[in-house]
């Protein structure tokens, strides 16, 4: 305990003894810079760590020429950056120890490149592995977040070179999937809990959105000696619309539905015709996790991003479909019929109509 929150302490252990207050001692908020004076002081450590980088280039060219030394030197900046985020907080440090510790983790990837000469799967294996204790360890949100994109990034080529491109969406949808929805249950952790599941959702919107672009995205990395099962894009549908039901059948049971029960069916039901459809238009069930799992958490950042990547995987399949507008039009006004009538029907299936619950209450 540091030395204010013990005078603190001590403090409120007295106005209670001379009866003038009850109870727990209050929490001790810290007072929030203005965002513009966080703007200039990010500014400044950006700033003052160019300028070190840039000393540090020009005076030790040599760090440059040795894996060795590149290694051994990025080593000690992400270490200094440790260092420099557990002290007291501070938008200049922060920054500047941010800025230190990307510019370390660069040399720290240029040493593996020299030594391994090729971008392979064992270099972006190397890439996770060096990310994934900087997403759990590292004292600072940002950092946490570009970590876990980093590291879903890197997993994902590194399946995407050993033959199973579409696969990684799947697995990171998962690893999101569980964080959020088991994000209340460690609450000591729930900081990093959050970043980490900010990081692989960030990560998996652009990863899910390749396949919108046609399909050769990721099989240039892939290995031509793989089964082509795994090569195949509706692998990475069927693990999406497995996870899919994964988060509705935790929703549903978080709030005691059993699996007998009308609602529950009607629900995993619903959710099966929605994966059904999306494995068409590809990355409907990514953005409709992502909103669920938002609107759950009453998180408006994650119900945002969701909301925005379903729009953009809806938009994209949209514009990108070999159709005319006449045909297109057609697809528009048959699917807002089809979920007018869905709707009806969830009313007069799961909740009854008006009058039939007037008449019970009755």
């Amino acid at each position: 305990m540091s030395q204010p929150s013990e005078q603190a302490e001590q403090m409120w252990t007295t106005l209670i003894q001379a009866g003038v207050v009850e109870g727990p001692a209050p929490e001790t908020g810290q007072l929030d810079s203005p965002w513009y004076v966080k703007v200039l002081l990010a500014f400044s450590g950006w700033l003052a760590a160019l300028f070190l980088l840039g000393f540090i280039g020009a005076g030790f060219q040599f760090i440059m020429k040795s894996s060795t030394a590149s290694f051994v030197v990025g080593g000690v900046m992400v270490g200094g950056a440790f260092s420099i985020f557990r002290m007291p907080k501070n938008e200049f440090f922060e920054h500047l120890a941010l800025a230190l510790s990307l510019a370390g983790q660069a040399l720290i990837v240029f040493a593996i490149l020299n030594v391994f000469r090729s971008v392979d799967v064992v270099f972006w294996v190397l890439l996770a592995l060096l990310q994934v204790p900087l997403a759990v360890f590292m004292p600072n949100f940002v950092h946490r977040v570009l970590s876990a994109l980093f590291a879903a990034f890197a997993f994902s080529m590194a399946l995407a070179s050993l033959g199973s491109p579409y696969v990684s969406s799947g697995v990171i949808m998962f690893l999101a999937s569980w964080l959020w929805l088991n994000e209340f249950r460690y609450p000591r952790h729930m900081r990093e809990v959050r970043a980490i599941g900010y990081g692989l959702v960030l990560a998996l919107i652009p990863l899910k959105g390749t396949a919108l672009f046609g399909d050769g995205t990721l099989r240039w990395l892939s290995a031509h000696n793989q089964p082509e099962i795994w090569i195949e894009p509706w692998m990475g549908e069927v693990l999406a619309c497995a996870v899919t039901l994964y988060v509705v059948w935790q929703l549903l049971q978080r709030r005691g539905q059993a699996i007998s029960e009308r609602l529950a069916l009607t629900a995993l039901l619903g959710t099966l015709l929605f994966c059904v459809v999306s494995l068409e238009a590809r990355g409907l069930t990514v953005g409709m996790v992502i909103m669920l799992l938002g609107f759950a958490g009453g998180n408006r950042v994650l119900l945002g991003l969701g909301i925005a990547s379903l729009l953009f995987y809806i938009s994209s399949y949209y514009y990108l479909l070999d159709a005319t507008l006449f045909a297109k039009a057609q697809t528009l006004l048959i699917v807002g019929l089809v979920l007018l009538g869905v709707r009806w029907l969830m009313l007069r299936v799961m909740f009854g109509m008006p009058g039939e619950k007037e008449a019970k209450h009755a």
